[in-house]
């Protein structure tokens, strides 16, 4: 991305590929995906954003355990898609996702 978020290069590195998947599995344009990936960054590091929405503030750690692909379905469940922000609904949407991405279903 450029310009870099405001943290160091390696979490710059896993949004670069946020931003990689998100073209790949959803089709956005690089821009549209980079812009994404910065809204996502910073409402979700926001304490007051992420209150309002019932989530805890996300930090490098976290999105390093969900790594690229599932950084990319949050962006695009939270911010592409506008769904409901309830972590719950999140997680329903993300395993019927995974769901209809296996082989032979």
């Amino acid at each position: 991305m450029d310009p870099m978020l405001p943290t160091d290069a390696d979490v710059n590195e896993l949004f670069d590929q946020v931003v990689t998947d998100l073209q790949e599995r959803f089709g956005y344009t690089a821009q549209a995906a980079s812009a994404l990936v910065r809204e996502y960054y910073t409402l979700f590091r926001d304490p007051q954003y992420c209150k309002g929405i019932g989530v805890p503030v996300q930090d490098d750690d976290f999105f390093f355990h969900e790594a690229a692909g599932g950084m990319a379905l949050r962006v695009h469940y939270y911010l592409g898609l506008q769904e409901n922000p309830d972590p719950g609904k999140f997680i329903d949407w993300r395993a019927d996702y995974n769901r209809r991405r296996r082989p032979g279903r």
